[in-house]
């Protein structure tokens, strides 16, 4: 106990003096120290990390300790309200996947957002009705004991220092308390947290601290996952619901467990690639995408993306995400056929019947406008001295999820519920299509496009990577693993390279602005309106650089916190 109160305090010390009045730059999350390397996208939840590293913990440590640091500073996007997964590579190659998604309450129906046989969007996205059972917390504890090296009272503590103090809000973070504020306005204990009583919200440069949620923290520092699913937390998520007509139950919070997956893991080129089995689709569907890349030989001898490589590319996404709309859900619950389409023999298929269309385009499906929902997801990866690795994507679903937060917990509750297909052929709040495989039923997890992914050559992790962005994280993490494997790329260079996206439906190819070749002018686009969006997904990564012999961090420049 005395070597922990030690540790400890040398923590608090050292997080004192720079993290409660203002954030470091961003450029700061570039770490390469001989005990290990963090990214996330906040630098105070990557110096908390850097800190669990230097006092002797492991991956996992850091990787917890991160993520509860997260849950602080980065709480419109992920927390504790919500849930995630996590991927570990341990330096012996043992492999750990650990599912914390959200499950559907008991009292859920598969017509539960129909209002006269019409899905109604704003039951699935916002209040008590939107609100998953949470995962992540249990996940965290089920890490720290599976392979941790610390207690998670111990890598819990910096981040009851900085909820309780406070941290000076950027101006991302700020941007986007502004742009909820009038939803935020809706729920007391929300306006208590964001907004000044006037209504008016929080601005950068103020301080946003948040001691509801420091004591949250406490308990569950003192009681475990115990506290959060069997003790006061579960009751008083429970006594909210049921005030507040939802379905959420103190058995709800009690019967929830983790799941351990098994690793959907296969070769690219001459490299292995690790990512989460279902309810996770990215592992599957990046695996898929890669290897119909590999199948068509479109990227030989490039060294970058031209637009015979993107429109067929963008050939080879849109029918990962069909195969996803029609087959992809809660293995628990639905017999997803994993094993073939992660398979290379099912891309050599699909790519030979796109090969002999002689054109790169799907069929013409009457492309619409479409404007991408926000989406409230983060990730982090963390590599240490031995070379274990961790790969974590968290959420809460949209910004402030179901824009609810529990009164007198400080804890914002997801609106993951939004992420069933709450009926056969319509769109969820990211256009995302689904079927029967992810409809709703009692203790079901919704299916999510987190894409967790280690990547790894000759035995050795060389890229470690996730993203934020809803459906767009699938095809970002993709963007950023052959930017680096095909294309030779830097951490640095595969991150800051425009990116293109394509989901099957609406049947548009996303661009950001900057991209290399004017796609849209191009005679080869085929029946694809080419419309140049926003930020397509957000990826933090960690590179292995050979000539440096060291690993190197690379935050996202689409969207930094503490800048």
């Amino acid at each position: 106990m005395k070597t922990l109160l030690k540790r400890t305090s040398l923590i608090l010390l050292l997080l004192a003096g720079i993290l409660i009045i203002s954030c470091v730059p961003a450029l700061q999350d570039l770490w390469h120290e001989d005990v290990g390397t963090v990214v996330s996208a906040h630098p105070i939840a990557t110096k908390i990390g850097m800190e669990v590293l230097r006092d002797g913990g492991n991956a996992v440590d850091a990787a917890v300790a991160v993520g509860f640091a997260m849950g602080v500073v980065d709480q419109f996007h992920s927390g504790i309200g919500g849930g995630g997964f996590i991927v570990i590579r341990m330096a012996d190659g043992t492999i750990h996947t650990i599912d914390g998604r959200e499950t559907a309450p008991a009292a859920a129906t598969r017509d539960m957002y129909l209002r006269d046989g019409e899905f109604d969007p704003s039951l699935s996205q916002e209040g008590v009705l939107a609100v998953g059972v949470p995962g992540i917390v249990a996940a965290y504890e089920e890490a720290l004991d599976l392979v941790g090296t610390k207690a998670l009272a111990e890598v819990i503590q910096p981040s009851i220092l900085v909820a309780r103090d406070g941290f000076k809000l950027d101006k991302p973070y700020a941007n986007v308390i502004q742009e909820t504020a009038e939803k935020l306005k809706t729920d007391p204990a929300s306006a208590a947290i964001y907004l000044h009583k006037d209504g008016s919200p929080l601005a950068a440069g103020e301080i946003l601290r948040q001691p509801d949620l420091a004591a949250t923290y406490e308990k569950i520092a003192a009681g475990g996952a115990d506290y959060f699913y069997r003790g006061e937390f579960a009751e008083q998520l429970a006594d909210y619901m049921k005030a507040n007509d939802g379905l959420i139950t103190a058995a709800d919070m009690a019967g929830y467990t983790v799941r351990h997956r098994e690793p959907i893991v296969g070769n690219y080129r001459d490299y292995e690639v690790i990512g989460m089995a279902p309810p996770s689709s990215g592992g599957v569907h990046v695996l898929q995408i890669l290897n119909m890349l590999e199948a068509s030989g479109v990227l030989e001898g490039k060294s970058g993306w031209d637009s015979e490589s993107v429109y067929l590319t963008a050939r080879f996404m849109s029918q990962a995400f069909e195969d996803r709309s029609l087959h992809l859900g809660d293995g628990d619950f639905y017999n997803v056929p994993v094993d073939l389409l992660a398979s290379q023999a099912y891309a050599d298929s699909v790519v030979k019947v796109i090969m002999s269309e002689n054109t790169a385009t799907v069929p013409q499906t009457g492309a619409t406008r479409f404007e991408w929902s926000p989406s409230s997801t983060t990730n982090f990866c963390v590599v240490d001295k031995w070379g274990n690795t961790v790969a974590v994507n968290q959420t809460v679903n949209l910004w402030f999820g179901s824009k609810l937060t529990l009164p007198g917990t400080g804890v914002v509750l997801n609106d993951e519920m939004d992420d069933f297909s709450a009926q056969p052929g319509m769109p969820n709040a990211f256009g995302l299509i689904g079927g029967e495989a992810n409809s709703i039923a009692p203790g079901k997890r919704p299916l999510s496009s987190m894409s967790p992914t280690i990547v790894v050559k000759d035995g050795k992790p060389v890229l470690l990577l996730g993203g934020a962005g809803g459906s767009r994280i699938i095809t970002a993490v993709l963007q950023v693993i052959v930017n680096v494997v095909d294309f030779g790329m830097t951490i640095e260079k595969a991150l800051e390279h425009p990116r293109f996206h394509h989901q099957f439906k609406p049947n548009i190819l996303f661009t950001e602005s900057g991209f290399p070749e004017s796609l849209s002018d191009n005679q080869n686009s085929g029946s694809y309106e080419v419309v140049e969006s926003g930020y397509l997904g957000r990826v933090q990564a960690i590179g292995w650089n050979e000539k440096a012999q060291r690993y190197e961090a690379g935050p996202d420049p689409r969207f930094r916190l503490g800048d």
